[in-house]
């Protein structure tokens, strides 16, 4: 029996968080129709370090030594500052639908990344199954797609890699702490990150960037972007204990399936056929994927 369908404990968790990271690419794309990317990526991550700190707080926990400090620090720099970062940028310039989309390249980054790793190549299924969604991300850039890539497109991929490389240390991190430790001290590292480059924004733009912001950015930006990302980061992590890497990695095929969905109902974006066959494409790529693949 396939692991995706044997493990339901980490499956539904992360399946939720990949709703919830599909969402936040199309809160994203309206966010920055008012606000700057910095403002943006900077309010949402400190509304999401609040959350995760209040939750914590009243939990208690016992505080990370200093390795562990390290690689959480590792962890924050990597997603959600460099990836959400690259992400926010590359949007600026092209479609929610089309970000979402690229980001669907982060599970086959995974997947090789998990094979570097373990020095172990994946299963004949498993190859297949990146070719296949390979296959899919690029048919979702529709019929005429070209190997010419945009520079908001690379820059997706960028954050797709920076956070593919952050599923792999968070499943070392998450060996020794609780999953809410996790999510909140990489949300403060990645804060911290962020606070010179909006700083940088904020003097090189006289704060006027967000003048055209209505109180609808803002509230999808604290409310959903943040919050939204703090629960979605919760769950991922919480499932990594009871899934592996590999596995992890393919159920984050469906983000750009519920990205396409959120982009199309609230900001009428438009849809192809190659789009809806690309999809059906990542679906399938997803349950190809055995135990076996790529588990370091």
């Amino acid at each position: 029996m396939n692991v995706v369908t044997r493990q339901r404990g980490g499956i539904l968790p992360l399946t939720i968080a990949s709703v919830l990271w599909g969402v936040w690419t199309t809160a994203e794309k309206y966010s920055l129709s008012g606000l700057p990317v910095m403002t943006v990526l900077g309010v949402s991550l400190a509304a999401a370090t609040a959350l995760l700190w209040a939750a914590l707080l009243n939990k208690g926990h016992r505080r990370p030594n200093r390795a562990q400090l390290r690689l959480l620090a590792v962890l924050g720099l990597l997603e959600p500052m460099l990836g959400y970062a690259a992400i926010s940028m590359g949007l600026v310039h092209i479609e929610a639908t089309q970000g979402a989309l690229l980001s669907g390249t982060e599970s086959c980054f995974v997947v090789a990344l998990a094979a570097i790793v373990s020095r172990r190549l994946p299963t004949v299924r498993g190859i297949t199954g990146v070719l296949l969604a390979t296959a899919g991300v690029a048919l979702l850039s529709g019929a005429h797609a070209t190997l010419g890539l945009t520079p908001g497109d690379l820059m997706v991929l960028l954050g797709s890699l920076a956070a593919a490389t952050s599923t792999i240390v968070a499943g070392r991190a998450v060996l020794d702490l609780e999953p809410l430790v996790v999510t909140a001290y990489q949300f403060t590292f990645g804060f911290l990150f962020t606070l010179p480059l909006l700083a940088w924004q904020w003097a090189t733009d006289g704060g006027d960037g967000a003048a055209t912001a209505r109180p609808g950015h803002w509230f999808v930006v604290v409310v959903v972007c943040g919050g939204g990302l703090a629960a979605a980061f919760l769950l991922f992590n919480h499932a990594i204990t009871r899934v592996s890497v590999s596995a992890a990695g393919v159920v984050l095929n469906i983000i750009p399936l519920f990205g396409l969905l959120a982009a199309t109902l609230l900001l009428g974006e438009s849809v192809n056929r190659w789009q809806c066959f690309g999809a059906v494409l990542i679906l399938g790529g997803i349950f190809l994927f055995t135990e076996s693949d790529v588990e370091g």
